[in-house]
């Protein structure tokens, strides 16, 4: 055994240093799992919102293509709206019956559908009305796509191959009239301008 005299323990000094490479190793430690868990966030984040994005062009490129010609009963009863109307001194970016929607054989409403899409604030919304020919009772479904928008900018390009920002134009007087292609831009605050040109049926 050995001799008592001989028994040596930590001393106050030791602990303390000991104890303060304990705390410096726990706090770099954490300081870097903090770090981790931040970054992981912000790539989350910015993910989240290019797939927002990216939805958000594709469902508007998806209405686009698939614009119908049927012309709608305005919401007074008074008259026809377009097939597709679009207004930049307006609210609504464009208004458009499409086709392609999945219809079921109880469902009156066939495969076509009145869309909008509007930018408020800085929100996309789209807004599928329920029925073709509505009233001032009818109700739609409102669907903010993405926000941090700040302007939405369509070009409608004509049969004589030049591009306007109004549709039906001044001097086409036809409703069922469609443009043969529409110039999409979205500017964000955090990507920029985001240009999609799509093809529309006619």
């Amino acid at each position: 055994m050995t001799p008592r005299s001989q028994q040596r323990g930590f001393t106050l000094l030791e602990v303390l240093v000991a104890s303060v490479i304990t705390a410096i190793a726990l706090t770099l430690g954490y300081g870097a799992i903090n770090q981790v868990l931040l970054n992981r966030d912000r790539v989350h984040a910015a993910q989240q919102r290019i797939d927002d994005l990216q939805r958000t062009m594709r469902l508007l490129a998806g209405d686009l293509s698939q614009v119908d010609s049927r012309a709608v009963r305005d919401v007074l009863g008074r008259g026809r709206e377009a097939a597709f109307r679009a207004d930049p001194r307006g609210t609504t970016l464009v208004s458009l019956t499409r086709g392609g929607r999945t219809s079921f054989a109880a469902d009156v409403r066939g495969s076509l559908e009145r869309v909008d899409y509007a930018l408020e604030g800085d929100k996309l919304v789209r807004i599928a009305w329920p029925v073709l020919d509505r009233t001032q009772g009818t109700q739609p479904r409102r669907r903010v796509l993405v926000t941090g928008v700040r302007a939405v900018n369509l070009r409608f390009l004509g049969t004589d191959r030049t591009w306007v920002t109004q549709w039906p134009r001044a001097d086409e007087a036809r409703l069922g009239t469609r443009p043969v292609a529409v110039e999409i831009t979205i500017e964000t605050d955090d990507f920029g301008k985001l240009l999609r040109l799509v093809e529309v049926p006619g």
